[in-house]
């Protein structure tokens, strides 16, 4: 699934394509796409494309007032692409919006993705910290984790805390800081969490600059893959050497996910 990095790669191409465009009319070619009623869109505008945790947000207003907010899950195999041509037809099109040059279309394979409509902003995610944003304090990751004794790993794939981490980039995070995956949330110090915040931003910018990770499905509004899984430091390595250490790296399950990490450099 799509992760923060990937999905935050889609939005800025997005917002370079398709703001200020009007949207003529919407075609739903998917049921599962009417669990939420869409609201009359012609002649709303593409104000503005960007990522809120996993998802993708349209912003589309009426004369320059807001009037409903998009909300796109891709999930696993979901894809947003903008094409010239308003009428084309390609494999498993779930979504056709039709606009005042070319179309912006939602194709998803395994038919996961959602779309989802909100007339407020705060509505999209009312009480997640971004991860990447100014909020996102070492003393403000404290207190997120508060007493949790989950481990941190587990912990940090919550989106009622911090949105938009998965499997592949909490793996990651941990790794840079050192930090065991089994460790509990509330037994890290001032030190072990102030790495974490650094490692969480830095992991996530290095990630967005390689137009994030394709092991499979992902691949951005151009069609592209991205290119972040060359320079992964444990994700999918079990029985590799680490990077940094001479150490060997180890896979366990927990919650059901794949961990990956280092038992001599993450303590």
């Amino acid at each position: 699934m799509p992760e923060l990095p990937e999905v935050e790669t889609v939005a800025r191409q997005l917002s370079a394509r398709v703001e200020g465009r009007v949207i003529r009319r919407l075609t739903i070619l998917d049921d599962l796409l009417r669990r939420e009623t869409p609201p009359p869109l012609a002649g709303a505008v593409i104000s503005s494309v960007f990522r809120a945790g996993k998802q993708v947000i349209f912003e589309l207003t009426h004369d320059r007032r807001p009037q409903w907010w998009l909300a796109v899950h891709l999930r696993m195999t979901g894809r947003l692409l903008v094409h010239e041509n308003p009428r084309v037809s390609i494999p498993h099109l779930r979504a056709r919006f039709r606009l005042d040059q070319g179309s912006l279309l939602f194709v998803d394979t395994r038919r996961f993705g959602t779309f989802g409509w909100r007339e407020r902003h705060e509505d999209i995610l009312p009480n997640a910290v971004e991860p990447l944003s100014r909020r996102l304090t070492p003393r403000r990751f404290r207190q997120l984790i508060g007493n949790s004794r989950s481990p941190i790993k587990t912990w940090l794939l919550r989106q009622d805390r911090l949105v938009g981490l998965g499997n592949i980039y909490a793996s990651e995070i941990l790794h840079e800081a050192h930090i065991a995956p089994q460790r509990h949330a509330c037994d890290l110090d001032d030190e072990e969490i102030a790495n974490l915040t650094r490692a969480t931003k830095k992991i996530l910018r290095r990630a967005i600059r390689n137009c994030g990770t394709t092991f499979s499905d992902f691949q951005d509004a151009d069609g592209v893959e991205g290119s972040y899984q060359n320079y992964l430091f444990v994700y999918g390595r079990d029985g590799e050497g680490c990077r940094r250490c001479d150490g060997t790296i180890e896979r366990e399950v927990q919650q059901q996910r794949s961990t990956f990490y280092c038992r001599r450099c993450q303590h």
